[in-house]
């Protein structure tokens, strides 16, 4: 399999995103539900929740996979 570049998206402590990117082995979202952990759920409204993911003791907020539209 030829490696696949993903960048993840993250939160800083001032509000700006930051962008890491790296090569990884295997498709995007299986790395990012292999890699990235659920942090946090909170129940916001009646029929809604915020779900917050964390890498590297960092909050993610999204994924761009090779060029993609971010997820």
């Amino acid at each position: 399999m030829k490696p696949i570049i993903i960048s993840l998206l993250y939160l800083t402590t001032f509000g700006d995103v930051k962008i890491e990117t790296f090569e990884i082995q295997q498709s995007c979202s299986a790395w990012f539900h292999n890699n990235v952990r659920v942090h946090e759920q909170k129940k916001r409204k009646l029929f809604s929740n915020h779900v917050y993911h964390e890498y590297n003791g960092k909050q993610v907020i999204g994924y761009i996979c090779s060029g993609h539209e971010p997820q």
